[in-house]
């Protein structure tokens, strides 16, 4: 007799997207209430549930629903979809409760059954995944890397080689690798630019030499900028870092080009390339506003890529068509989102005292932004082509 086959996952987007708004919010909350007077100074906290929370669930929403297409293997699986959910519960859970070590390792446990999940079906040859993978593999690496990094340290097995080290390898390793891969692939295609697939001047679509040399000196440039911080060199791992980014969204993204379709979706994704080259090239050239630059990468370049492709995920994968993502990727939502970035940003020049007021209110706008489009993205996460995904109580 032959086993089972394991039961096939709802969408995971379904369930991960939701959560990772959720977690958005609450990564600011804090904020917002040291601003009224709670004690404390929140950095901490902040920094890992917005990455390690909000940010995960996204990536992990996106890529488990969309492996099928990248890699023409199985759709995600119920044990797949459990133990990332139950990790990042667990997550959750120890990062409020202070236990630092506990919260890391469980990111770190997302992220290897991610990377499991994603590796056991690559194949080689013509059913190879698109090149801009690599980036990928490369991000979920730097990703257990920093997540695991960071736990032994928390419990002092380990002293990391210079400050925020591990950190960084999820803010600027992770998520950047993520980023420019999937960016160089999505956003030319979302924005209906000609010729999406393209890397302009090296390699048209389909070619995969020169495309895996590019993407393997992005790549390259990306570690370097880390083992330069490790080596005590941060200026010279920050232009590195610029570089690479600027040769990726001009080449890759083409963000020299205005978006083919000139409406919301498309000057989203747009503008978020803008904002990640705009972050990095700030931190590089003022290296003592850098707060203020990873906010403008994190904030406006992470942040409205991963509003757009959340979006368009969510109408297109449940059937709700262009009116949908017009209701979901609202006008008020990108204005709330851009404010929050903008205000975050300012704060970098404010005065002592005045900054922490502009970082609240950075923070409720970022909260409003995501409350509404929880409120907006709520009925099509749950519906497929108007129909309920979960069967409704029968009457009594």
């Amino acid at each position: 007799m032959t086993a089972p086959a394991e039961r096939v996952a709802m969408e995971p987007y379904r369930v991960l997207f939701p959560a990772g708004a959720a977690l958005g919010i609450l990564g600011v909350l804090p904020w917002l209430l040291t601003a009224l007077g709670a004690p404390g100074y929140p950095a901490a906290l902040h920094r890992a549930l917005m990455i390690e929370g909000f940010e995960l669930c996204f990536v992990a929403g996106f890529l488990l629903t969309a492996m099928p297409a990248f890699t023409h293997g199985p759709r995600c699986r119920v044990g797949e979809l459990q133990r990332v959910c139950v990790a990042i519960v667990g997550f959750a859970g120890s990062v409020h409760l202070g236990l630092e070590a506990l919260a890391h390792a469980f990111a770190a446990v997302a992220l290897l059954s991610l990377l499991v999940s994603l590796g056991s079906r690559i194949r080689l040859g013509r059913a190879a995944p698109p090149e801009e993978f690599s980036l990928v593999g490369v991000g979920l690496l730097l990703g257990v890397t920093g997540t695991l990094g960071g736990a032994l340290a928390a419990m002092g097995w380990l002293e990391e080689p210079a400050p925020y080290l591990f950190a960084r390898m999820l803010s600027l390793g992770m998520m950047l690798a993520l980023v420019l891969g999937l960016g160089g692939l999505l956003v030319p295609t979302f924005s209906a630019m000609a010729e999406p697939l393209t890397i302009t001047g090296i390699a048209r679509a389909g070619e995969r030499k020169p495309r895996r040399i590019f993407l393997v000196m992005v790549a390259l440039a990306l570690l370097g900028a880390l083992a330069c911080e490790a080596l005590r060199h941060p200026a010279l791992g920050a232009w590195l870092r610029a570089s690479a980014a600027t040769a990726s969204g001009l080449l890759a993204w083409k963000l020299w080009r205005r978006p083919g379709r000139r409406e919301r979706l498309g000057w989203c994704l747009w503008g978020s390339g803008w904002c990640v080259l705009a972050g990095l090239w700030l931190a590089a050239v003022l290296p003592r506003q850098q707060l203020a630059a990873w906010h403008l990468l994190f904030a406006g370049g992470y942040g409205l890529l991963t509003l757009g492709i959340a979006s368009r995920v969510v109408v297109s994968h449940g059937g709700h068509g262009l009116a949908g993502e017009h209701t979901v990727l609202a006008g008020p939502v990108l204005t709330l989102v851009i404010l929050a970035v903008l205000t975050r940003v300012a704060a970098g020049w404010a005065p002592a005292g005045s900054a922490m007021h502009a970082y609240s209110v950075a923070a409720a706008l970022w909260m409003l932004a995501w409350g509404l489009w929880l409120l907006r993205v709520g009925p099509r996460v749950w519906t497929t082509r108007g129909r309920p995904l979960l069967p409704t109580a029968p009457p009594r």
